[in-house]
C-alpha cells in the first residue's frame, strides 16, 4: 500500500504496464504455439526461431524491469540484506535473466540470423 492508503495495483501507470506486459506474454505464447506447429509439420526458419529468442529474452527483461518499478527501491536489495522485498528474488531473477540476451547467441547474432534468412540481406549488409 501507499502511505495515503491506497493500492498500488490502482494506479493507473502500474496497471498500464502490467496490461502492456501480459499482452506480450500471450504474443510470445502463440509465437512459440506457431514455432512448435511449423516444427511439427517439418518446417524450422531460422529467421522465426531466432525471432522468438530475442523477443522472448528481452520481453524478460522487460517485465521484471516494470515489476522492480512497480515495487520500489526494495525491489532492487539483495537476499539476506534489510529492506529486501520478496526475500530478495525480483534482483536475483533479474540478474539471472541477463544471461538470455547471450545464452543461444547473443541477441546481435539472432539479430544478423533475422536479417540473412528472414529478410534476404546480404552478410555484407549485416
Amino acid at each position: 500500500k501507499l502511505p495515503d492508503g491506497r493500492r498500488v495495483i490502482d494506479l493507473p501507470w502500474v496497471q498500464s504496464n502490467l496490461a502492456r506486459v501480459v499482452a506480450k506474454i500471450e504474443l510470445l505464447t502463440l509465437m512459440h504455439w506457431r514455432q512448435a506447429a511449423d516444427i511439427d509439420a517439418g518446417f524450422l526458419n531460422p529467421a522465426d526461431a531466432s525471432a522468438v529468442k530475442v523477443f522472448g529474452s528481452e520481453l524478460y527483461i522487460e517485465a521484471y524491469r516494470a515489476l522492480m518499478e512497480i515495487l520500489g527501491q526494495g525491489s532492487t536489495v539483495i537476499a539476506g540484506s534489510p529492506g529486501a522485498l520478496l526475500q530478495g528474488k525480483i534482483e536475483r531473477l533479474y540478474r539471472s535473466l541477463l544471461v538470455l540476451t547471450f545464452g543461444g547467441g547473443t541477441n546481435e547474432i539472432q539479430r544478423s540470423i533475422i536479417a540473412m534468412a528472414g529478410c534476404m540481406m546480404p552478410r555484407s549488409m549485416v
